[in-house]
């Protein structure tokens, strides 16, 4: 300490090292040692503890004695004193005079090296780490107050501990909390930016310090009861019980906190699965992929202490197999133990595709299972966020950040960044690059992000971006030599496939089928992929010598794609209709539609307002009908790569898409007139039956949600279908009728109103004015267009209010009826619906509106967050619902949970007077500052519930609680 601190000037009401004058003194105990080998338990909490330290700690520790405590202390007063910025210091004058004494008889009847090593030395290293902030300060102080009100004082209870050996696990029980409770609080002050997340890491600690003081309190109580051998037994097992417990109490937390920020992220297992998908891929051909692990660049990327650059950009054609390159190096770096790997295979799903946010949140999301010290941060500003789920760009890269700053090295790669749109891909990048200069300028090689995609231009910008000149890209371009082996690879496995099937097949005709893929392939695994696939799906054997023919062989992917869609219309020539209808729909469907969703629109028969799903439906597997053409992930349909909607639209001109679009508006106006959307005529719960067991419901989903995206889309192609296509009179014949029927349907909630039309829609609608159904038309996008502008909050929910009711009644009577089908029922409700998750949010802009949970529970708890955004943090609060508003909240947290609030950090008291607890409960021994806070007490005890609430009838110990309980009321009002 600094010679000229006047500590003989402190005032009585501070800390004072002379307050332990009268401990207990060690000679009292000389010779009387008891030898006790610490247990088992003793011994792993010890080497738990020291495992966690670095050796400068460690020796630290070892050296510091408590006479040094009581100067570093004394220090910091002073210190506060000459900055106007004192607290209470003296509040943890008890513990640290319990621990005195406690340090004092383990270094006696505990017979281990090191033990008095790890009591002054954490407190030391916490005290002077919290006292550089105010807020942390105040927290670490009062916990130590609150654990030395559980602590005994040991100096009168000497004889125990010699009379009864037994007892001296108590002291075992007390060294392991305490260690617990330090080791825990040194991970919340370790590293260089714990004070940003202190506040979380502490609050999320709450369950844990609750238990720990519970169970020193127990210990107390044994110690000072003097307990005998039977209650010492009795102790043990409610020891054991408590600590059993207390962890399934912060694992049921924890595993609450993680669902919760899952659901925020709703990044689902998409990622996951895909790539256990690629692995598969590569597994099957396992020569493939070897060179871009052994690139120069890449090797230097990813093993390199200090990198030549920590970003690199691996480019190619499309179709060049560049995803499954980047699964091999998300592979290979899951393998390195000092990193943690983060990834994200890009989509082009439906008329959208992956934004910034959409990207971020995939890669938080396999952080945050990978580092869950990070589930604090992540659930505090989910709880404050006021959002269902994550949208904003700000948030999710302030939230991105906090991962970036953790102690751990990372691996980020980014698969088919030309997927997303030109805009959010820029956002994205720039943000990106940012974070790895920030974080090479202090721990260089710390993170390192790898982006895959075609070279685009706005890319190459971005990477280059001149706010990072000092890092730039190394580019990794790949070339027709590079997979070229991949290729034959590959290759040579389905030519032996096709051999097998279309013997005999001599070995000339294979090295020429080989060589003339691989040739013709030009560095495209697609294109190899495409042929050999359609190949092996020719009837006969004919059928293939014709196709492996050099003149028909084909020369790139568009003629690989015709090829394929040749022999579609060829082998299912009354099918074709039903295949087309099925591949435009998956050009432009607004979101991946199910197999069971598809299988139902095609049943839908307008004229008779039914499903004809025996009928209609496909009895052959998607595969078979559509080839190499789609893809499917668990239920959900796809075409098998970006390209695909290009050649089918753009190539060779099988998809138009501008009919396609009034083919799926009519179809969605249309069947959201069936009788399953009744609600004039209250429908009875049999037919409600007989329809869901028809699977009138399975495209409700889609349908409701969607309807309005396909008629905007309908009107912006309208001029295109009108001057294109031939059949171009019959469909808008059809949508005309739709939107009679749809406006009829529905006109007794005068949701359209002809004289408030919107003149951007009129002029939008320009093109059909000849057409008898234009004025209709330009009401209904009037109302589309007129209820979008209300906001987000109102895109959120269905427009049309009976649409809406018919919609909750039908789902509800689902998710009443479907966990009681048996037998055949529930055979033919899996056919049409998900048997799993059947309970759905009532958001129609949500991903859980068409995917939905497992639990009614979980539904709840989420629709919740949706119209009660803004959440309490405090387990088991009267404001669990949640609140509206951030007011609201703010509100709530000032009035019951005043500690947390803002006023908490600007008004936090400098002196906190302790008062003594006289007021003793003759039942129980339990001590309080005030009569009547006594005289509750004894009411618990007794069962007396005097306050009783008007509006429901429970009944409460306290007015305060039964206040409280009456504000939930209010809120629900």
């Amino acid at each position: 300490m600094n010679g000229n601190t006047p500590t003989s000037s402190l005032p009585n009401h501070r800390f004072s090292r002379t307050s332990t004058s009268s401990l207990w003194q060690q000679s009292t105990l000389t010779g009387q040692q008891t030898s006790a080998a610490g247990s088992d338990a003793l011994d792993a909490a010890i080497r738990k503890f020291k495992a966690r330290l670095t050796g400068t700690d460690l020796t630290a520790f070892r050296s510091t004695t408590y006479e040094e405590l009581l100067q570093e202390i004394l220090r910091i007063q002073y210190e506060q004193e000459q900055t106007k910025s004192m607290v209470n210091l003296g509040r943890i004058q008890s513990f640290l005079e319990a621990m005195n004494q406690f340090s004092k008889t383990i270094e006696i009847f505990l017979n281990i090296s090191d033990m008095v090593a790890f009591v002054w030395g954490p407190i030391k290293f916490l005290l002077l780490t919290a006292s550089t902030v105010a807020d942390s300060f105040e927290t670490l102080l009062e916990a130590y107050y609150e654990i030395g009100e559980q602590l005994p004082l040991l100096q009168e209870y000497e004889e125990l501990f010699k009379e009864n050996p037994h007892m001296i696990q108590a002291l075992e029980l007390i060294y392991i909390d305490i260690l617990e409770f330090h080791q825990q609080a040194m991970r919340f002050f370790s590293g260089g930016r714990w004070r940003k997340f202190f506040r979380a890491m502490w609050k999320d600690f709450e369950t844990k310090f609750g238990g720990i003081k519970k169970s020193l309190a127990r210990h107390k109580d044994l110690v000072e009861r003097r307990a005998t051998i039977s209650q010492y037994r009795l102790y043990q097992l409610d020891v054991a019980e408590m600590k059993t417990r207390l962890d399934e109490l912060v694992l049921e937390e924890r595993s609450r906190k993680l669902a919760a920020v899952r659901e925020w992220f709703a990044a689902g297992s998409i990622q996951e699965e895909d790539h256990t998908n690629f692995n598969a891929i590569r597994a099957t051909y396992k020569d493939t992929a070897k060179w871009v692990v052994k690139n120069d660049k890449i090797k230097d990327w990813m093993d390199a202490d200090n990198p030549t650059t920590p970003i690199v950009w691996l480019t190619g054609m499309p179709g060049a197999g560049k995803t499954i390159l980047a699964s091999s190096l998300i592979s290979e770096c899951q393998s390195r133990v000092n990193y943690i790997t983060s990834y994200f295979y890009c989509h082009y799903e439906g008329q959208g595709c992956d934004t910034a946010v959409d990207v971020l949140k995939g890669l938080m999301h396999q952080l945050l299972d990978q580092y869950p010290d990070m589930l604090p941060p992540c659930h505090t500003k989910r709880t404050g966020s006021g959002e269902p789920v994550l949208r904003s760009i700000e948030l999710s890269k302030r939230l991105f950040e906090d991962f970036c700053s953790i102690p751990e090295k990372m691996f980020i790669i980014i698969d088919g960044l030309d997927e997303c749109e030109q805009l959010e891909r820029k956002q994205l990048l720039d943000f990106i690059v940012r974070m790895v200069t920030q974080c090479d300028t202090s721990e260089p090689g710390k993170l390192r992000i790898m982006v895959v995609s075609q070279e685009y231009g706005d890319i190459k910008r971005a990477l280059h971006s001149p706010s990072s000149s000092k890092i730039l890209p190394s580019i990794v371009s790949m070339s027709e030599a590079d997979n070229r082996h991949d290729i034959h690879s590959y290759v040579r496995v389905w030519v032996d496939r096709i051999a097998v099937k279309h013997e005999p097949f001599d070995d000339d005709a294979r090295e020429y089928l080989h060589h003339l893929t691989v040739a013709r392939a030009k560095g495209m695994f697609l294109y190899a992929k495409l042929v050999m696939d359609n190949l092996f799906q020719q009837p006969t054997r004919g059928d293939l010598l014709d196709a492996i023919c050099e003149n028909n062989f084909p020369d790139g992917l568009k003629e690989a794609y015709e090829r394929i869609v040749r022999r579609i219309k060829r082998i299912h020539a009354v099918e074709w209709p039903k295949v087309k209808k099925l591949l435009g729909w998956m050009v432009c469907a607004q979101r991946q539609l199910t197999w069971q969703e598809i299988q139902v629109a095609l049943s839908i028969d307008i004229d008779s307002r039914s499903i004809e799903y025996e009928d209609r439906r496909f009895r052959e597997d998607i595969h078979e009908v559509c080839g190499s053409l789609v893809t499917v992930s668990g239920n959900r349909v796809s075409l098998v790569h970006s390209t695909t909607r290009y050649y089918l639209t753009e190539a060779t001109n099988d998809i138009h898409q501008p009919s396609v679009e009034c083919e799926l508006a009519t179809l969605c106006l249309q069947y959201l007139t069936f009788p399953c959307f009744q609600t004039k005529v209250p429908t009875e719960k049999p037919e409600l039956r007989k329809m869901m067991l028809e699977g009138q419901f399975a495209f409700q989903d889609y349908a409701v949600a969607k309807w309005s995206q396909h008629v905007d889309a309908f009107v912006k192609f309208g001029q295109e279908l009108l001057q294109d296509y031939t059949k171009a009179e019959e469909l808008i014949r059809e949508i005309s009728h739709a939107i009679e029927t749809f406006m009829d349907h529905y006109n007794e909630e005068k949701f359209i109103d002809p004289e408030k039309t919107v003149n951007e829609c009129r002029e939008t609608c320009q093109g059909f004015k000849e057409h008898d159904f234009y004025e209709d038309l330009v009401a209904l996008t009037s109302h589309i267009y007129t209820f979008q502008k209300k906001g987000f909050d109102a895109r959120h929910k269905v427009s049309i209010k009976s649409l809406e009711d018919a919609l909750h009644r039908n789902r509800k009577f689902v998710e009443d009826t479907a966990p009681k089908l048996k037998g055949t029922e529930l055979e033919t409700f899996k056919q049409f619906y998900d048997s799993e998750r059947p309970y759905k949010c009532t958001k129609i802009t949500c991903k859980y509106f068409s995917e939905g949970f497992r639990e009614a529970r979980a539904k709840k708890r989420h629709v919740n967050i949706h119209d009660r955004p803004f959440q309490c943090e405090v387990p088991d609060c009267l404001g669990a619902e949640g609140f509206a508003n951030s007011r609201d909240q703010e509100r709530h947290t000032r009035s019951f949970h005043p500690e947390l609030s803002d006023l908490a950090v600007r008004f936090k008291s400098t002196h906190v007077r302790n008062t003594k607890a006289t007021h003793t409960c003759s039942m129980c021994g339990k001590s309080f500052t005030r009569k009547l806070i006594l005289e509750h007490h004894v009411m618990s005890h007794k069962g007396i519930k005097a306050e009783e609430c008007k509006e429901c009838g429970k009944a409460f110990t306290r007015k305060s609680d039964l206040r409280r309980h009456q504000g939930t009321h209010e809120r629900g009002k």
